[in-house]
């Protein structure tokens, strides 16, 4: 299988799509992706660890939307279990939040290197 989750799922036309097919705006979604991504990440496990119910809510659905620019519903399903279950942050789980990190990772790995081919190619 190709990088994607699944063969339907074409992220790098997703994210294009977003930046209305201009480059320069697409480079700027992922900067702002990349520099977005991994504090809201931070914040998830720091407000999970100390019960702040608001900032994890708040956190977790902001990461939910920034997905929402590259990610399959599989991967912005996981953010919004964690957003839905903010309430009751003793309901989180560290592999659920570790599976959010991993996915971070990932997507922030992929912008990345889109945004470093779009770049060569202005």
């Amino acid at each position: 299988m190709d990088e994607s989750q699944s063969p339907s799922h074409d992220w790098r036309a997703q994210l294009s799509g977003h930046a209305g097919d201009h480059k320069e705006t697409l480079i700027a979604i992922s900067d702002a992706f990349l520099e977005e991504v991994p504090m809201l990440i931070e914040r998830i496990r720091k407000a999970a660890g100390s019960g702040d119910s608001r900032t994890l809510r708040t956190a977790a659905h902001t990461l939910k939307s920034c997905f929402r620019y590259v990610a399959s519903d599989d991967d912005i399903n996981a953010a919004a279990e964690v957003e839905k279950k903010a309430d009751s942050p003793d309901q989180i789980t560290q592999q659920q939040i570790d599976h959010l990190d991993q996915l971070a990772q990932k997507w922030c790995q992929r912008v990345g290197q889109l945004k470093a081919e779009t770049a060569q190619s202005i």
